[in-house]
């Protein structure tokens, strides 16, 4: 008996992908899934076979109808289980039934209804002609009205066609053609607004809520008519003669608009025509000179559209000349120029001639301006400028300033010229310093008016005074030339002087005083020094009565070389241009027309260059760089040391075994004999050497040849030193003898091995070759001495059997 569960509605889309569920779970923890079909309708065939009869779910065989294999995958891991299908056809579309068998349980099968949805092919967009029409369409007039028609064909179930601008619904009527098999839906638009531009219009045709709908847009393109022109500036009293420059600006026109001029109903021309375009702004400015003859005539700037009748705007205005007053200046009528003393009213008047008449009238005095103020004496009516009991300090240029609407006009200037007694000009030199018998001039320099002056003179000291004569006078200077002659006639000198309006008040005083040598400097410093420069800063002292000069001399640490002399009016000095890493010393001093002061004494010393060695610190600074190449190039040459000495090493210790090996030995002494004393070196130098043991006797095995009947018997040792006359040495003998050109190699024999040799044997023909010597196998070939050590000559050296050893050896 089987358990159907209830049937399932599942929804998918052509080309998208479906899972269709089927719950696998066993009822009890002791049972498992032995077999999964799936079914496609009433079909008695499974579309999708899961067999784990033999086995288990995970290692179950899975296999699918022919037009599913690629597109059905049965997904166990998930739970409930479920069979995918990617992608979905429209011929998927039916009932699908999962069937499930267990072992212990009864069987359970899943009903599926699938439904497929074929979405809508792209819509169409049509004009009111029946043209095709996409992207951006137009131009439009503004005003015109618009008709688009939208079609949209196929899909499954029957799509809705629907108008929408951005986001908002514009209009979702459609009718269906059935012969055509086509969703048709027409937007009108009565009247095109400026908001229409560019604004996209979608044609939507949808038939599901799962994937986005089929859409097509168009994108509006208007022509505008001008909606705001202004003129700037504007409605501005224009000066007559004067050149003006209005700028016209269009804005909202597309096209740009088409600008011109007009002064009442005539059309003025431009012969300065400057007309830019950006956007839909468009500028016209024009040159324009009004007359007198303009005023209240209109002007205006018209801009019109020239694909769209009757789209003209415009702005203007009736002309209104102005002018800037013209404004001058007068003393009062009851004065005269040259007549006005200290304590006298003054007054000004200003007259003003404008159009618009003035709003403000402004007064200054040397450039600044004046305000009412009663307690100063300064009364400022409109037009009027009163000065009460003028000063001297009321003496100078005056002016006065009108502004209306069209700007602002300067009157003249007006010297007001003031008579006072003489006073003392500011910043005098007060203070002379001069020696005994000392000729000094003392000057006293006067402000009056008039400046014709009558100078006086008086010594005033510690109760004397005395009417000094011996002065030269210029205008408002006067020249005392002053001698003192004891200590008495230090003190204080007097001038002052009278002219037409009186005489001076307040007497200009100077002292003289003793003169000499100024006192030397103090808190003396070296600051802010360099690697070629220095700075030092002192406070000066009494400069002994005269005008002081402050100098610094620079030397070398020895004082012997001098690097520079500097003059300052002030005790501060800046130095350059001096060696870097030096030691010097600094000599400064003040001086003035009685000599020097003491010298004051400073050391100092430059910084050092960052490549250099400092004599202060005795270390090698290097910059990053430089260091790591010194570095290299050090290491590069240590290499280089090392392998020189190793050759060296290597090619003595090979010319000490050469020497030691004659080609022809000329006396009873065997290749591999050293003195002892080179043996004892080259044990501890070269391991290579042979180790030297002068009470060992060597023995060197000479293998029988079997087929050789001159060579000695098994077994035969040849002896080292005295050896008896045996076929061994003289084999060795005639071996030796035959030789045309031999080299001996370095030999090593081994302590703890059966000795072995190695010889390199060289002819001219044919090149080199380098053989080496078994101890089993080789003959060591040693002259035949006798016993005195004298060569005994060999005679049996060319026997064949000899040739044929050596020729083997070889």
């Amino acid at each position: 008996m089987r358990k159907i569960n209830a049937t399932i509605l599942y929804t998918a889309v052509v080309r998208g992908k479906v899972a269709l569920p089927c719950d696998i779970s066993p009822p009890s923890a002791d049972d498992s899934v032995v077999l999964i079909l799936w079914y496609k309708g009433e079909d008695p065939a499974p579309i999708y076979t899961l067999d784990a009869r033999r086995g288990t779910v995970e290692q179950a065989r899975q296999s699918a109808s022919p037009g599913l294999e690629a597109r059905a995958y049965f997904n166990m891991i998930n739970r409930p289980a479920f069979l995918q299908l990617d992608p979905v056809q429209e011929e998927d579309a039916g009932e699908y039934r999962c069937r499930v068998d267990f072992r212990k349980a009864r069987t359970v099968n899943t009903v599926i209804t699938l439904k497929v949805i074929v979405p809508p092919g792209e819509p169409a967009i049509l004009d009111d002609e029946g043209v095709q029409v996409k992207g951006l369409i137009g131009p439009y007039n503004e005003g015109d009205s618009l008709v688009l028609v939208c079609e949209a064909i196929g899909g499954k179930p029957r799509p809705t066609v629907t108008w929408w601008r951005e986001y908002s619904l514009l209009d979702d009527t459609y009718s269906f053609i059935p012969g055509d098999n086509l969703v048709r839906n027409e937007l009108k638009i009565g009247e095109l607004k400026r908001h229409d531009l560019l604004a996209v219009l979608t044609c939507q045709a949808s038939n599901n809520n799962i994937t986005v709908p089929a859409s097509t847009a168009v994108t509006l393109d208007l022509n505008l008519k001008p909606v705001d022109v202004r003129v700037d500036p504007t409605r501005q009293p224009l000066s007559a003669g004067q050149e003006y420059e209005f700028t016209c600006m269009a804005a909202g026109s597309r096209p740009p608009a088409v600008i011109t001029w007009w002064k009442g109903n005539k059309q003025l021309k431009n012969p300065d025509e400057k007309s830019t375009s950006a956007g839909d702004v468009t500028t016209s400015v024009y040159r324009f000179t009004p007359s007198v003859q303009d005023n209240n005539v209109h002007f205006s700037c018209r801009a019109h559209n020239p694909v769209i009748p009757g789209s003209a705007e415009q702005e203007g205005w009736s002309l209104e000349i102005h002018y800037i007053p013209h404004v001058t200046l007068q003393l009062g009528s009851t004065f005269k120029k040259g007549e006005i003393q200290e304590g006298n009213d003054v007054y000004f008047e200003c007259n003003i001639h404008a159009n618009p008449w003035v709003t403000e009238v402004g007064w200054f005095f040397k450039g600044h301006e004046l305000r009412t103020n009663t307690s100063a004496g300064i009364v400022i009516s409109n037009q009027s400028l009163v000065l009460q009991k003028v000063q001297r300090t009321h003496r100078g240029l005056y002016s006065c300033m009108a502004t209306n609407a069209e700007g602002t006009g300067r009157s003249n200037e007006v010297f007001l010229r003031i008579r006072y007694a003489p006073e003392c000009r500011a910043n005098q030199k007060k203070i002379y310093g001069v020696a005994l018998f000392e000729t000094v001039g003392v000057t006293c320099d006067l402000d009056a008016d008039p400046d014709n002056v009558t100078f006086r003179w008086r010594f005033n000291a510690s109760g004397k005074n005395l009417d000094l004569s011996g002065f030269t006078t210029s205008g408002t200077r006067s020249t005392l030339q002053y001698r003192p002659r004891s200590d008495e006639d230090y003190g204080a000198v007097v001038c002052w002087a009278s002219n037409d309006v009186g005489r001076q008040r307040e007497p200009c005083v100077y002292t003289v005083i003793p003169a000499g040598p100024p006192e030397p400097l103090q808190n003396c410093s070296v600051v802010n020094y360099t690697e070629d420069s220095l700075q030092t800063e002192c406070t000066e002292g009494y400069n002994g009565g005269l005008q002081q000069l402050f100098q610094l001399e620079v030397y070398d640490d020895s004082g012997r070389k001098m690097h520079g002399n500097f003059t300052s009016v002030q005790p501060h000095f800046y130095v350059s241009g001096l060696p870097s890493g030096k030691l010097l010393r600094l000599v400064v001093f003040a001086k003035n027309a009685k000599g020097k002061s003491a010298p004051i004494v400073l050391a100092a010393s430059t910084l050092q260059k960052p490549e250099k060695l400092t004599g202060m610190q005795g270390m090698i600074i290097f910059r990053p760089i430089l260091g790591l190449l010194i570095g290299i190039i050090v290491a590069l040459i240590i290499v280089g040391i090392v392998v020189i000495v190793y050759i060296k090493i290597k090619k003595r210790r090979k010319d000490k075994v050469t020497k030691r090996t004659p080609e022809v030995p000329d006396k009873c002494q065997t290749p591999l004999k050293k003195d002892t004393d080179d043996i004892g070196d080259s044990e501890e130098k070269g391991p290579d050497i042979i180790p030297a043991n002068i009470n060992t006797r060597q023995h060197f095995i000479v293998n029988e040849d079997p087929k050789d009947q001159m060579s000695p018997a098994k077994g035969a040792v040849c002896h080292w030193g005295a050896a008896p006359r045996n076929a061994c040495y003289e084999e060795q003998c005639n071996a030796f003898r035959r030789q045309e050109d031999v080299t001996y190699a370095e030999l090593a024999l081994p302590l703890d091995q059966q000795t072995a040799a190695t010889m390199t044997v060289r002819r001219k023909e044919p090149p080199t070759e380098y053989a080496k010597l078994d101890l089993q196998r080789h003959i060591i070939h040693t002259p035949k001495c006798d016993e005195d050590g004298e060569e005994i000559s060999c005679t049996s050296c060319d026997t064949p059997l000899m040739k044929n050893k050596r020729e083997s050896a070889v």
